[in-house]
């Protein structure tokens, strides 16, 4: 059902929020899992670029297509592969018996738990944070992405007990989708599946 924006109050339209997350400022955006997709770029002071999805889809390199680190695709492509390219994270979660199966960012854990999505991009617009919160885990997942000129990209992923009882959890975190030194953008579009 559509809503018209006139009649919806103050309280109920989200506008970008400011928030201090360790020192450093950054915008909020809430409930982005209610949104379409949208495009964002990470900004470096040298030669790195990246473009991410609000869902979490991205392609990222040095100097241009020719040096992608995962599959350089238009803006509908990226955030099509957000299954399947860039950060992957599975939660085996032990409260009782049996376990809990989560995996953040993911359409396969949509339906199963109440959940909230945000992204943090900071001032600068250097790094952006994508955080999960299950509410019925009671867990919060984070993890933050921007460029190093030393390293290259970081990643960097946070995991928080939100509640008050003590679980055990095994973590799976990784990258997929990398491409493999050497393929460049022609080859990548033309011979890759």
């Amino acid at each position: 059902m559509l809503t018209n924006l006139a009649t919806k109050t103050a309280e109920e339209i989200q506008p970008l929020q400011k928030v201090t997350i360790q020192g450093e400022s950054f915008y909020r955006i809430s409930d982005v899992q209610k949104m379409r997709p949208f495009l964002m770029s990470i900004v470096s002071n040298s030669d790195h670029w990246m473009f991410i999805s609000g869902n979490g889809g991205l392609t990222a390199g040095r100097k241009n297509a020719d040096y992608a680190l995962f599959p350089y695709y238009t803006d509908d492509k990226i955030a099509g592969s957000a299954e399947h390219t860039g950060c992957k994270t599975i939660v085996k979660v032990w409260s009782n018996d049996p376990f809990a199966l989560w995996e953040p960012f993911s359409v396969r854990s949509e339906n199963n738990y109440d959940f909230s999505r945000n992204i943090y991009k900071n001032m600068y617009g250097n790094k952006v944070i994508f955080e999960e919160v299950n509410h019925d885990l009671q867990l919060s997942f984070q993890y933050e992405w921007n460029a190093s000129d030393r390293f290259g990209f970081l990643r960097k992923s946070t995991i928080t007990n939100t509640g008050s009882n003590n679980r055990r959890l095994e973590v799976l975190d990784g990258l997929q989708n990398i491409l493999p030194y050497g393929v460049g953008k022609d080859l990548q579009s033309a011979s890759s599946n």
